[in-house]
């Protein structure tokens, strides 16, 4: 099963420059989540499943209690915050950093995990 959040909207302090770090800059993210646990299919419980609300209030969390320089960093801490859910076998963050020139809509990095093998 994949669960998603798609075009999460966020404003974020981020960069490497100091004249970046004096405003906030909107990023996309999206999270992909890989789990063969189907038990939610069959249960309709939250509690046999990922819950997507979960996730998305860690990424808010972690974007708030760290200043980050790199994307890159921001979205391999999203997928160790992930690492505690048992049901997660593989999971993929890609963030879009918005508008950083002119003619170019975003820059982007994709990182992916896998954290245990099916079973």
């Amino acid at each position: 099963m994949l669960i998603k959040i798609k075009n999460l909207e966020i404003d974020c302090n981020i960069g490497v420059y100091e004249w970046e770090k004096n405003f906030s800059r909107k990023l996309i993210i999206n999270i992909e989540i890989e789990t063969d646990d189907e038990k939610s299919v069959h249960s309709d419980d939250i509690e046999d499943t990922v819950s997507y609300e979960v996730i998305y209030n860690n990424i808010k969390k972690i974007i708030k209690e760290k200043k980050y320089k790199l994307i890159e960093s921001l979205a391999n801490d999203i997928l160790l915050s992930m690492h505690n859910y048992p049901q997660i076998y593989r999971a993929k963050v890609e963030i879009d950093k918005m508008k950083i020139f002119e003619d170019v809509y975003s820059c982007a990095v994709v990182l992916e995990k896998k954290f245990r093998c099916y079973e």
